[in-house]
């Protein structure tokens, strides 16, 4: 069951993180060919902070039996990345290619976490 929970959290962690990336990358293409309606509802600040809801749940479930340190530490340094360049977007240049990195290094962790950790996350769990 445990098992099943953390490996469900890499998943939500890969489509949040993906959906969050596609989101960023999207929105600049789509208004520069000018589908200004469609970018408004892609614009909005919410999606933001759904993004890093669901990639916080995802890092916050698929670490909290973790044996791997290193792992841990690599999940939440990512995340932190992540959501300083998600709430500091609008302030720093770098700020969004900081928030690609970041998204980009949720996913590759996630799925190197599934395909590589799955003996050593619900050890000695209680």
């Amino acid at each position: 069951m445990k098992n099943l929970i953390n490996s469900t959290a890499d998943y939500v962690g890969i489509a949040g993180s993906s959906l969050c990336l596609v989101h960023c990358l999207a929105t600049p293409v789509l208004m520069i060919l000018r589908w200004y309606e469609c970018c408004y509802f892609l614009e909005a600040a919410w999606w933001d902070y759904c993004f890093l809801l669901i990639c916080f749940i995802a890092v916050f479930y698929t670490t909290r039996t973790h044996q791997s340190v290193g792992l841990v530490w690599a999940f939440w340094l990512a995340f932190g990345a992540f959501a300083v360049a998600i709430l500091f977007e609008d302030d720093f240049v770098f700020a969004p290619y900081l928030g690609y990195g970041a998204s980009l290094l949720l996913i590759i962790i996630h799925i190197f976490n599934i395909r590589f950790c799955k003996k050593c996350q619900t050890k000695n769990f209680q």
